[in-house]
């Protein structure tokens, strides 16, 4: 996939740097593939998608001091702390591969047999042990190249992700398993003999290098000026993370097997004038394109049809279908 990854061993445990970080590395350093591993401290980071307040324990996330973050790829609600380690694998993407996440977790799953973890790759997005939840994955795709990363769940404060979370109800009616805590595990129980958060790190690096080389990365002056700069303009900005949702007349919601898809919009004279689409859908591109194309369209399932049928809907809503989309809104 690769023939050499630069490496970051990414320091910082504030988040708002830590995602521009990654968000930098993509934009900015092309023709070079980089694996970066890192924590945050004590963060809550939400799906590009999401509406944050509904995904959050907002007074509990706020008497905690618990950063809240908007990240740039699709997918659910996270809790970060000093017990996991999030890995960012960042790589000029050649659509006529085919990459999938299964390409990017499947080094991950084989790290944790190096240290005598059995995972495997589970459901959209997830990597489990004994049918736990450890991992949780998502991606993103910009000019070219492509964002994969992930939280490993090491030994994370189970009390804390579960209070800080909102988890809506319909994520679980068809898992034998009702709630959050008793669906997420820890890697540090499933290993024979204790192993401290940096050594695990260590033991994925050293994992990764088996198969591909890797170049220690040393960030310039110039590259932290830049991840600071974007870090205070965007991602520890209020509006990025808790963006306003106007009211609008029509809000309808549906499960697929793709995720959760909100989707709320404002008819006038049978057109579509207004639109907002939320969700956990694993989504690679932005939604924009999607909101803008159905302004101005027939409210009608042929004219949404219409509006959609040209945009790349694989890369914007991941598994949800354009027919999913047009049920959620008349069905």
């Amino acid at each position: 996939m690769y023939k050499k990854l630069y490496y970051i061993h990414n320091k910082s445990t504030n988040p708002f740097y830590n995602l521009a970080l990654e968000e930098y590395i993509l934009t900015t350093k092309k023709n070079m593939s980089f694996l970066v591993l890192w924590q945050n401290n004590n963060t809550v980071v939400i799906g590009n998608n999401q509406n944050a307040l509904e995904e959050i324990n907002l007074d509990f996330v706020r008497k905690n001091g618990i950063s809240v973050v908007r990240r740039t790829t699709g997918g659910g609600a996270v809790y970060h702390d000093m017990g996991n380690v999030n890995f960012s694998f960042i790589t000029e993407l050649d659509e006529s591969e085919g990459f999938t996440i299964n390409d990017f977790t499947r080094p991950v799953i084989k790290a944790l047999s190096d240290i005598g973890v059995t995972a495997k790759a589970d459901g959209r997005n997830d990597i489990t042990i004994d049918g736990l939840k450890i991992s949780g994955n998502a991606q993103r795709i910009y000019k070219g190249r492509i964002l994969h990363h992930g939280t490993l769940l090491f030994d994370p404060d189970k009390e804390m992700l579960v209070s800080s979370l909102r988890p809506r109800p319909e994520k679980y009616e068809s898992k034998s398993t009702k709630s959050v805590k008793s669906r997420v595990g820890s890697i540090a129980s499933f290993l024979k003999s204790s192993m401290t958060v940096d050594k695990f790190i260590l033991s994925l690096k050293n994992s990764f290098s088996k198969d591909v080389p890797i170049e220690d990365y040393i960030l310039t002056a110039e590259d932290e000026a830049a991840v600071k700069k974007l870090a205070e303009e965007k991602y520890a900005r209020p509006d990025w993370t808790f963006r306003e949702v106007q009211p609008m007349d029509i809000k309808c919601s549906a499960k697929f097997d793709g995720g959760i898809i909100d989707i709320m919009l404002n008819v006038k004279e049978s057109r579509i004038d207004g639109c907002r689409i939320f969700g956990d859908f694993m989504a690679a591109a932005d939604i924009a394109p999607l909101e803008e194309a159905l302004i101005g369209a027939d409210f009608s399932p042929e004219g949404v049809y219409g509006a959609i049928k040209g945009l790349p809907l694989k890369n914007i809503l991941g598994d949800i279908t354009s027919k999913e989309l047009i049920s959620c809104i008349f069905d």
